[in-house]
């Protein structure tokens, strides 16, 4: 159906459901919901190569994903729910999300994918995700002088919007437990140190153990790809050291699966002999054996709140410098984790 007959069913005139679409303020709020709802109910989708001549305007935000062949991987349960909670608010606004992933983690690869976003007018606007402690895209980007949000912060000086997850938090917080549980040596199976949000964990860790005169140990600070297999030969190799750490604290869910299966390989019962946590709350975390504590993150809000400052920077409504948020963490005790024996 076109916008025409979209229009007439309505009883609205064209400019009137157009601007309803496109998330407009000078349209009444029950007058959009009316709009929005119909142009559901029968399926409505606006012809993008029109819009495009029309406006020169593509209504699309792209988003270009990790690679998975070295283990970082960023399509799964979690990537899916974020990028869910984004196309929730852009459909609502009248844009589409379109993504694509790299075959390998090249920066310079990285770099042309962004440029044919932006050079042929595929997208309006840009997500960056994964940000790293010093992020090219975000000047590539920048400069090109097209809107973009981070998942994630850099060490940028130039203002830019940004959503993130307080990982400095959420680590100082798991930490902290298997500290008040008396344990003081804690390893800590953390990510590629290229990532901000890994340096970010990294940081919430030695805070907690600074608040207890702890001295961190590097010799437990182990760095892997995010992965089971990585959590796994990570663990393994701890469990076989002079001396083993009697509590683990991993940087995902999927790390402490993979160091749950090296202990068990070991004869050690974890949440009894052993302590270990997650990050994520995975749809995995819970089922595992024994039940995994970890850390939620809403990562469905953080998309929804990624959503909504893309849709205001596009619409002029804020500037990159007054999008600033960053969302809590809770932690989500269960069973693998123990007080020290």
């Amino acid at each position: 159906m076109s916008i025409v007959l979209l229009a007439r069913d309505l009883g609205l005139s064209i400019s009137t459901v157009s601007r309803a679409l496109n998330g407009y303020h000078d349209v009444a709020p029950a007058t959009k919901q009316r709009v929005l709802k119909r142009a559901r109910e029968i399926g409505y989708r606006p012809n993008p190569g029109a819009r495009r001549l029309k406006s020169g305007r593509s209504s699309l935000v792209g988003v270009i994903l990790p690679a998975a062949s070295d283990g970082v991987r960023f399509v799964d349960s979690v990537a899916s729910s974020l990028l869910g909670g984004v196309e929730v608010e852009l459909e609502n606004g009248g844009y589409g999300l379109i993504a694509t992933m790299q075959t390998r983690n090249d920066l310079e690869r990285e770099a042309a994918l962004y440029g044919n976003f932006i050079k042929g007018g595929w997208v309006d606007a840009l997500l960056l995700v994964r940000t790293r402690v010093a992020d090219p895209r975000v000047e590539l980007v920048r400069k090109a002088h097209i809107p973009f949000v981070t998942y994630g912060r850099t060490e940028t000086a130039e203002p830019y919007a940004w959503v993130d997850t307080d990982n400095e938090k959420a680590f100082y917080l798991v930490t902290l437990r298997q500290i008040e549980f008396g344990h003081e040596r804690i390893a800590l199976l953390n990510g590629p140190l290229e990532y901000n949000f890994v340096r970010l964990r990294e940081k919430g860790y030695t805070r907690a153990l600074a608040k207890h005169r702890i001295a961190p140990d590097r010799l437990l600070m182990l760095n892997g790809d995010l992965s089971e297999v990585s959590g796994y030969a990570l663990c393994r190799s701890l469990l076989v050291s002079a001396v083993p750490p009697t509590a683990i604290v991993c940087a995902t869910d999927a790390m402490a699966i993979g160091a749950i299966a090296a202990c068990r390989e070991r004869g050690m019962a974890v949440g009894h002999e052993i302590s270990i946590a997650g990050y994520g709350n995975s749809s995995a975390s819970g089922f595992c054996d024994p039940p995994l504590t970890t850390i939620d993150h809403a990562v469905f809000e953080n998309g929804r709140h990624i959503g909504q400052s893309l849709l205001r920077l596009l619409r002029a409504e804020a500037k990159p410098a007054d999008i600033h948020y960053l969302e809590p963490v809770v932690l989500v005790p269960r069973k693998s984790d123990c007080p020290r024996k």
